[in-house]
């Protein structure tokens, strides 16, 4: 596989992400054989990126790879992942554990079966921001409502106290969302946000992704198979295929 990327969001200075011809190999029969190679993007800060391409060429693997959450019997063979300058491609577990609960959140594919449903969305939030201990009890209800508030949700307290299953999934959604960036993440990869909502809240999600990354300053990645949809929210496009990456494209334009 090849892969090429070129930044058209900026041009003077350091990328925040930059990843560097990394592959990823898979164990079989006892030897690694790679089944993505030579994967290369840069993603500067303040922007939203989208990564698109059909199902399975390798888009959510290397989200997974980005964050070290590869799946058992895949692992980064070679290449780097540079994060504010650092090679984090390096880190052991604990340092990685820490990089993901201060610095990258990762939205995860098929995330809406990720919420407990005998848990009030209050407790798996509270419980999200419990490794973080910065702030009281009354502190953290507080932080809470204003994040579901800036969800769009116009009583907060009824979604706290509400169970997962008595949520649509767009307001699912939007409650994963909230609990990803409680932990004030620098950098939010979102994988296949969208899956599973109809076209109207696969709108929604997306453009409140795109006012949250002005609002709190985000860096985003996208990982779409939708690109219809995240060319219009994005400011670049990259395209991944079997065979590699193309070159990034400015929103609006055509590969």
């Amino acid at each position: 596989m090849a892969a090429n990327s070129t930044n058209s969001a900026s041009n003077n200075d350091t990328p925040l992400l930059c990843v560097q011809n990394i592959e990823i190999s898979r164990q079989e029969a006892g030897k690694w054989r790679p089944v993505i190679q030579n994967v290369s993007l840069e993603l500067h800060a303040g922007e939203m990126a989208a990564l698109v391409g059909p199902s399975g060429c390798g888009k959510s693997m290397t989200a997974h790879a980005l964050v070290g959450l590869l799946e058992t019997g895949l692992r980064m063979t070679d290449g780097h992942i540079f994060y504010k300058g650092e090679d984090i491609s390096r880190y052991d577990e604990r340092r990685l554990q820490q990089l993901r609960r201060e610095e990258i959140a990762l939205l995860i594919q098929h995330s809406l079966s990720g919420l407990d449903p005998i848990r009030t969305v209050r407790r798996q939030m509270v419980e999200t921001l419990k490794l973080q201990a910065r702030r009281s009890r009354k502190e953290t209800e507080s932080y809470l409502c204003t994040l579901l508030d800036q969800m769009g949700f116009a009583d907060p307290e009824v979604i706290l106290d509400a169970y997962p299953f008595e949520l649509s999934g767009g307001m699912r959604q939007r409650v994963l969302l909230a609990m990803m960036l409680s932990t004030e993440p620098t950098l939010f990869i979102a994988d296949e946000p969208t899956t599973a909502l109809d076209a109207l809240n696969r709108d929604r999600v997306l453009a409140l992704l795109k006012q949250l990354q002005a609002d709190f300053g985000l860096t985003v990645l996208l990982i779409s198979h939708d690109e219809q949809s995240v060319r219009k929210f994005a400011d670049r496009v990259i395209t991944m295929q079997p065979s590699g990456m193309a070159p990034v494209q400015a929103k609006g334009s055509v590969i």
